[in-house]
């Protein structure tokens, strides 16, 4: 008899314990939706959806006015077409005529403002990266046979005119520097659907007696020259070769905007230093 009772109450205890476990079990369940609840606090929608629509109409108008201001900034000051008899006139532009095949860039706004790159700060890259000035032509020529300069007057990405007051070697980066502007400008033509031209170097390298003859009829040029350091580059922007033909085209201002923008993304690349020249009608550059 005691044995009976003791099972029939081993039995209750057990299904107690399990009603106990459900229980403790459900409990549990229900406790962990609190913490759901708490961790994403409650959001007004009313309120939400009135905030959303405001905030959006307050951005957005003044975005797009000021994005329109920057676009008819640009358009502004963007250069004009040159008059043949004074080329360096005319700097900025007004409209953006790109419908009647004039090129039309954002990069390049004004031409003095993006390319103002000073002597001085040309200066300390010549002299980092260059050769000590030669005084004479025998020294040039010496470092030459050294491999410290090299001779760019041929070459199927520029075109170096007849020079009279400096020579046409470089150091071998002013060398890459110089193809590579070549090579992006043509480039660059064949994309926008302009007949093929190649740049024109009217400046490269000058020893000491060179510039002593240049002072004497032009009153602009230093003493301390960058070109004395086989670093530095003149590109004309009034004269480019076709590649076919043997007359260059004179002041076409498609052709100096895309070179402008070369020169542009060279100089934000952090290659090259630029100046530009009004007397002299080119971009000064020194290679960094």
């Amino acid at each position: 008899m005691e044995k009976t009772k003791r099972k029939y109450s081993k039995w209750k205890f057990y299904l107690f314990f399990a009603v106990v476990v459900a229980a403790l079990a459900g409990i549990s369940h229900l406790w962990s939706l609190s913490p759901l609840e708490k961790a994403a606090p409650f959001t007004d929608t009313s309120t939400a959806e009135k905030q959303t629509p405001q905030s959006q109409s307050d951005s957005s108008p003044v975005l797009g006015a000021q994005f329109e201001e920057e676009e008819e900034e640009e358009e502004n000051r963007f250069p004009l077409s040159q008059d043949d008899s004074f080329p360096i006139l005319g700097e900025q532009l007004e409209v953006d005529d790109s419908a009647n095949g004039v090129f039309f860039s954002r990069k390049v706004w004004s031409y003095p403002e993006c390319f103002n790159d000073s002597n001085a700060t040309q200066l300390v890259a010549a002299e980092r990266n260059g050769i000590k000035p030669a005084e004479t032509r025998e020294r040039v020529m010496e470092l030459v046979g050294q491999g410290r300069l090299t001779y760019i007057a041929s070459s199927p990405y520029y075109i170096v005119e007849d020079l009279t007051h400096s020579m046409p070697y470089l150091v071998p980066k002013a060398q890459l520097l110089l193809n590579t502007i070549g090579i992006n400008f043509v480039d660059s033509l064949h994309s926008k659907g302009y007949d093929l031209h190649l740049p024109v170097v009217t400046s490269v390298l000058r020893t000491g007696h060179d510039v002593e003859r240049l002072q004497q009829g032009n009153v602009n040029s230093v003493t301390n020259s960058c070109h004395c350091y086989g670093t530095t580059i003149d590109i004309t922007y009034n004269r480019f070769m076709p590649l076919k033909g043997n007359s260059p085209t004179r002041y076409d201002d498609n052709l100096k905007k895309v070179l402008a923008e070369v020169l542009f993304d060279l100089k934000a690349e952090g290659l090259c230093y630029v100046k530009y020249e009004r007397l002299q009608a080119c971009f000064h550059l020194t290679v960094r």
